[in-house]
């Protein structure tokens, strides 16, 4: 068991790498500067700063929605694992109840 998690990490420092790899050929392609226009500003920066911060804009709106669905599953969990704490405790309680006090309730 103790193998198999080295080698998922070596993948993982080999995709890093070869992900990191891509980004700098990436800015280094894109390196011309470009003029945004904001409509209350203009300025002028290299293209990759744009698509980075772009792309950065991006995964942080999408962790925010992710982040309620999260906290959504969270509440649920913790409210599931309370139902069967109950169930459990319910259930080790009639186990214990002797059967001649169950014929004398009915």
């Amino acid at each position: 068991m103790k193998g198999a998690f080295v080698v998922k990490k070596q993948w993982s420092l080999i995709g890093i790498l070869v992900l990191v790899l891509v980004i700098v050929l990436f800015s280094w392609m894109n390196g011309q500067s470009v003029t945004v226009n904001f409509g209350f500003a203009q300025v002028t920066m290299p293209l990759v700063v744009i698509l980075v911060v772009s792309v950065l804009v991006g995964v942080v709106i999408a962790v925010l929605f992710s982040m309620t669905t999260i906290l959504q599953q969270r509440s649920e969990i913790k409210q599931l694992n309370h139902k069967l704490q109950a169930n459990q405790k319910m259930k080790r309680t009639v186990k214990t109840t002797p059967k001649d006090a169950t014929k004398k309730q009915n």
